[in-house]
Formats: C-alpha cells, sequence, structure tokens
C-alpha cells in the first residue's frame, strides 16, 4: 500500500470536511457533527489522526474509523499503537510504557483482545497522507509536517528513506509551526495537519498548511472545517 492515498473527488456532490486528534472524544465529535448537519450519506470527513489516547472513549474508535464517510491518516499515536501491539503488548516493555504515557492506558485496560487486534489491523490500513483531487486544487493531509517541505518529493520515498526519516517528520514534526515558518509547501495547494495545539487553540495557517489540533483532550473544542 502507497503512504500516500489518493482521492479524487472532483464529481463528489456532497460536503467534504477536515478534523484532528480527536483522541478518544467521539461524544464532542458527534457534537459538531450535528451542529452542521453532517449527513453520513452524502459528506466525508477526513481526518489527521490521533483518534485515539487521552480522552474518554478510545475503545470506540472501531465504531468510525472503518466507516465509509471518516477516512483517516496514521498519526503518532496509531502508529505507537501499533509498535506496542508488535511488541507483544507486555506492560512491562518500553514500547508498552511509552503508549501508556501517552494516554494509552485503555489498552491495557481493554479485555477483548479481538477488539485490540481488530484496531491493529484498522490501524495498520491507515496511509501516512492522504491528497484530494478537488475541481480547482490539490489539498494534502497529513498528521504532523510534509517532509522537505515538498508534497510530490513525500510522494516519491521509498520503504528505506520513510523508515529512515520521512515517517518520522510526518508523524512527529513539530519545527514549522514552534518556529512560525510561513514557507509554503510546494507542488501543492493546501495542507491540513494536527499534531500540534495551536496558542490560540483556533485553526491556525502559516503559508499553504492550515494547522487545525485545538487540543481537544484539555480544551474541550474539536475543529471541523469545511474543505471547499
Amino acid at each position: 500500500m502507497s503512504h500516500v492515498k489518493e482521492y479524487d473527488l472532483r464529481n463528489h456532490a456532497g460536503r467534504i470536511f477536515f478534523t484532528t486528534d480527536i483522541h478518544g472524544n467521539f461524544d464532542l465529535l458527534h457534537e459538531k457533527m450535528a451542529e452542521i448537519a453532517f449527513d453520513t450519506q452524502h459528506d466525508l470527513l477526513f481526518v489527521g489522526g490521533d483518534n485515539v489516547d487521552r480522552g474518554p472513549n478510545s475503545a470506540r474508535v472501531l465504531d468510525y474509523i472503518n466507516e465509509p464517510w471518516f477516512i483517516s491518516v496514521r498519526g503518532n499515536h496509531e502508529e505507537m499503537f501499533l509498535s506496542a501491539y508488535e511488541s507483544g503488548l507486555q506492560p512491562e516493555g518500553y514500547l508498552s510504557r511509552l503508549l501508556m504515557v501517552n494516554g494509552g492506558e485503555w489498552v491495557f485496560q481493554e479485555t477483548n483482545r479481538h477488539l485490540l487486534d481488530a484496531v491493529y489491523e484498522s490501524f495498520l490500513s491507515l496511509p501516512l497522507a492522504i491528497e484530494l483531487i478537488l475541481p480547482n486544487k490539490r489539498v494534502g493531509i497529513i498528521h504532523a509536517e510534509v517532509p522537505y517541505g515538498d508534497w510530490e518529493r513525500f510522494k516519491s520515498c521509498n520503504g528505506v528513506e520513510l523508515e529512515m526519516n520521512a515517517q518520522a517528520i510526518a508523524q512527529w514534526a513539530r519545527t514549522k509551526y514552534d518556529r512560525k515558518i510561513q514557507t509554503v509547501v510546494k507542488n501543492i495547494d493546501e495542507v491540513y495537519v494536527g499534531h500540534t495545539p495551536t496558542d490560540s487553540l483556533t485553526v491556525e495557517t502559516l503559508g499553504n498548511v492550515h494547522y487545525c489540533d485545538l487540543g481537544c483532550f484539555f480544551s474541550g473544542n474539536l475543529a471541523f472545517v469545511e474543505i471547499k
């Protein structure tokens, strides 16, 4: 599977929204969906990853992540789950402890191993990034930061380059937001990201990148942006 999944939406009749860093707050997601009368039969919701951990209902992630209207990339919290699962979910292990200190206690409290197996398969299927082909522009969705500041170069990464460098940037980097870098990401019209709660706890834009993590696990707010 490619690390960037493309969706040609030039003929899509419904609305297209973006949210990110839900962190198990699916009740809050429902509130936001109700506010804009989100129609699961026609509208699409693209998600910037980090669907679990820290919030109250992470174990309900399977109620959403496999729905056709809910389309997510893989954030660093999904990646931490995958790493801990592949190491055997041993509570004393380093990868498991890393997951727990980052809000993943629910994994080790869950008694239904079949549910965790299904979460693993679902997270494993998520791409690192999504590209939307719209009538008048191309939009990139990634969890943290576009490696190299160039969408096409990131898309062309091979497996070794991803493993050694690009994947970590895509899922973990905060440099461009922390330094308020206005440089435009090349070869894409707009980019939507999460990962780093914005200082203002509102959506902020630097260059052509929209930073949409509002820190819902402590602010009680969740971005819900219509992509036009």
